[in-house]
């Protein structure tokens, strides 16, 4: 967890990214972001993957979400597009 919001939570794949660059295991820093955060709310059921019937949110990003490059392209929330 950064420091939010002294350091905004917005900037998470940044400091992801940061922690790639070091060593981390790329698998682990995106369960991090995840679906680590949804089974601590207990909402693991609902959001934090994609599997069949959990809630559809997703965002495309132009390059992989860790690289300082990536610009949200699409996002979709209950399957719709908003972006």
């Amino acid at each position: 967890m950064c420091d939010h919001p002294v350091i905004p939570l917005e900037n998470a794949n940044i400091h992801a990214g940061v922690a790639l660059r070091y060593g981390a295991d790329e698998q682990k820093l995106l369960e991090m972001l995840t679906i680590n955060p949804a089974k601590i709310l207990g909402i693991d059921d609902r959001v934090g993957s994609i599997k069949k019937g959990k809630d559809a949110d997703i965002v495309i990003w132009s390059h992989h979400p860790f690289d300082l490059r990536a610009k949200v392209e699409k996002v979709y929330i209950d399957g719709e597009n908003c972006l």
